[in-house]
């Protein structure tokens, strides 16, 4: 399994994504106990459906099937074995679901609990407003360095998957929020981000300051920080952006996401038609 990962680390797959590969892949070959060379389509459905038994939700066993299919491919690119086990495999069905967006409602919400008049409440509001305005992904806001806010042109210079460089503009009120919160700094740090004991602060102890802030807004999302991207793309798309734009300054490799949500708005306007 290692020349796989290192390929997908050098395709520019993030640690994150690497460590899930590496726990499905291992996951399935401790049930399976076969040699690449042995592994039969057969043993793939067993793994699947074990894993549909032991109540997993149809997001992770299709997640399995996924990291699964991709490292049979890359086995059969690299003449490991002359053909995918997975071939004509079809994927497991995932049933559709409406999925939540945050809106200026609970963005206030979110910054109630951010009173600018101290450190810590500043901070938080400087990362809700970042969040909310740039659609940006979690480690994108959060490795955010000082030298990368562009404040006369109101931009964030963010480095996304596979080390991509892209310029996202931000509000007047993240900038007039990011700003209030580096009036408390007395550190020479290069991150924007610093703890309460002012050290530099690591994406983990942004996602933590982010999950306690949700706990008391009473904001309950499994994901804050994808459905402030998801909300920022549908906020714009309502606003009439080009989807090509939204796609290039979001970071999208494709189009296909972004198209989901026009279905979602489309059906959302649908059901607020008045029907005669």
């Amino acid at each position: 399994m290692g020349g796989f990962l290192l390929s997908r680390e050098v395709e520019g797959c993030s640690p994150a994504t690497c460590k899930t590969y590496r726990a499905r892949i291992g996951y399935f070959f401790n049930f399976a106990r076969l040699p690449l060379s042995e592994i039969e389509r057969s043993d793939i459905d067993r793994y699947l459906i074990s894993v549909r038994d032991r109540g997993c939700s149809p997001h992770y066993i299709n997640g399995n099937y996924r990291a699964l299919r991709t490292f049979f491919s890359w086995c059969v690119a690299e003449e490991f074995i002359p053909k995918s086990p997975m071939h004509n495999m079809k994927p497991p069905k995932v049933p559709k679901r409406a999925k939540p967006f945050i809106d200026e409602k609970t963005r206030d919400q979110l910054l109630k609990v951010c009173p600018p008049g101290y450190f810590l409440g500043a901070r938080h509001g400087a990362m809700v407003w970042l969040y909310w305005s740039t659609g940006a992904r979690r480690a994108e806001i959060a490795n955010l360095q000082l030298a990368d806010l562009d404040w006369d042109n109101s931009k964030i210079r963010v480095v996304g998957k596979g080390s991509k460089e892209r310029h996202v503009p931000f509000t007047k009120e993240a900038k007039k929020s990011v700003w209030r919160y580096l009036s408390y700094r007395q550190d020479e740090f290069p991150c924007l981000w610093i703890t309460e004991e002012r050290r530099p602060a690591k994406e983990g102890a942004i996602t933590i300051a982010m999950r306690r802030l949700q706990g008391r807004a009473g904001v309950q999302v499994k994901d804050v920080f994808h459905i402030f991207r998801r909300s920022w793309a549908m906020r714009n798309l309502k606003a009439g952006v080009p989807i090509k734009f939204i796609q290039l300054v979001g970071g999208w490799e494709s189009v296909t996401t972004l198209e989901s949500y026009v279905r979602a708005m489309e059906s959302e306007d649908a059901l607020a038609a008045k029907w005669v």
